[in-house]
């Protein structure tokens, strides 16, 4: 039961890193050839995802192993630290 768990939380949290990854990277790319629309949809979205990877990233500690924990929350912290530069970078 607790391996099926946390399996499902790794996958909802796959989905979100990668989506953070998708709006990191437009917000990083973009110049002044592209509309402010699209610049502030991305900013947008990617606001919510630090919050949403900390509450996934938490349930996921609670059931890791010693051992792995370490290494979870500083990949974890790279993540949140990306998404806040772009966010910074945004404004």
């Amino acid at each position: 039961m607790l391996d099926a768990e946390m399996k499902k939380l790794k996958r909802k949290r796959t989905t979100k890193r990668a989506k953070a990854t998708r709006f990191i990277t437009t917000i990083n790319e973009f110049t002044g050839d592209n509309s402010l629309d699209d610049y502030e949809h991305y900013r947008g979205r990617l606001q919510e995802t630090p919050d949403q990877l900390v509450r996934l990233d938490d349930s996921i500690e609670d059931l890791l192993e010693d051992n792995e924990y370490t290494a979870n929350v500083e990949a974890c912290e790279e993540y949140i630290d990306s998404a806040k530069r772009a966010l910074l970078k945004a404004k």
